[in-house]
This record gives C-alpha cells, structure tokens and sequence, in this order.
C-alpha cells in the first residue's frame, strides 16, 4: 500500500454520500473480509467476491448508499459500484467507478440504461478494471473473467471519483433550472446510436 501515489490516495479515498465509508456496516464488513490481508491484489479480490456472493442483480433505480445496500442484499450496477468502491477505500484501495453505453449491436438503437462498473488502483499495475455485477456468475472462472477487462462494446463516457458539483452522479451529461414559481421537471439521458452497416455495401 505504501507504493500508491500520494496524489492517487487523496483524491480517491475520499468519503462521498454513496459511500459512507465510515458508516458501522461498511467498517464491519471489511474487517471481517479482509481480515488481516496486507496484499492489494487479493484486498481487491476478497471484497469481490464478497460482494457477488453477497448481492443480486435487481434494477428498481434507487440508487440507494452503499450500507443500504448491503443491508438490502441487492442492487443495479451502479449499487454494486457504490458498494465495491466504498469497501475498497475502507481498506485503503483507491477506488473510482466508469459509466459507460453499449455497442449492442444493432443499427440503430437508443441506450437509456447504460452500465456503470470499478477501476482500482493497485501498485506498480495502475488503474485495473474490475466489473462485480458481471462477475456474478456460478463459476470461478467467469467470476474472474470480470477482473482486468474492458469488453470492446463499451464506449466510457465517464471515469470519476465520486458526485461532482456539476456532473452529480450522471453518465455523461448533467443540467439544472430554476424556475419561478417552482417546477417538477423530468429529465431523461439516453445514447442513441444509428450505425452504417459496412457489409452490406458493395
């Protein structure tokens, strides 16, 4: 640990309201996984596997805080984010979270789910992508296929610490308004994608 960079450590072990790094649940939770493990490799790898063991996948779109949902036992992808960056930086591994559309494949088609997963930095490697909800899987194996891998369809649109003042908790995009008398306003962020197809000209 003492090889992360200075400037890395202040800026993405900080505490944020998703986190709560110092909340009674989140303190527990990395003791008792961690335990007395000194190697950042396996601090990351032990909080993974706690953290697909532990939750299943459900979008309701709460986006609730990483306690909640612990104490929950699920969460959509960016939940589980919240979760693994606030036990990784419990346990001193700077920790940071990507938002991302999907190439899906199709010629034209509109992403308003996105998907949200970690990258943690581990000494003398750098910034490792690590995706818990698509480690939730049966098998060892695909659980560990999620660790150190970006799938090609992903188009990252955000890599950040925490909510920004301007950005919030967004994928790509954030606006405010103020109005006179005061309005509910309902905004919604989306990818649309309308691709060529090269194998069909000839």
């Amino acid at each position: 640990m003492s090889d992360i960079p200075k400037d890395i450590k202040e800026k993405y072990l900080q505490d944020d309201e998703k986190y709560q790094i110092n909340s009674d649940i989140i303190q527990s939770t990395v003791k008792r996984v961690v335990g007395n493990e000194k190697n950042p490799y396996w601090i990351m790898r032990k909080l993974h596997q706690y953290l697909i063991g532990h939750l299943h996948y459900l979008m309701d779109g709460a986006w609730d805080t990483a306690p909640t949902v612990i104490t929950n036992g699920h969460g959509s992808c960016s939940e589980y984010s919240f979760v693994f960056i606030s036990l990784c930086r419990a346990a001193g591994l700077p920790t940071r979270y990507v938002g991302s559309t999907w190439d899906r494949k199709e010629l034209a088609y509109m992403d308003d789910v996105y998907h949200r997963w970690v990258e943690v930095y581990l000494p003398n490697y750098g910034w490792i992508p690590t995706d818990p909800t698509h480690g939730d899987r049966v098998l060892p194996r695909d659980q560990a296929f999620s660790i150190g891998l970006v799938r090609k369809e992903a188009l990252i649109t955000t890599q950040s610490g925490g909510g920004s003042s301007t950005m919030e908790w967004t994928y790509n995009s954030n606006e405010s308004y103020t109005t006179e008398p005061k309005t509910n306003i309902n905004i919604t962020h989306y990818a649309d994608w309308d691709k060529v197809d090269l194998t069909i000209i000839k």
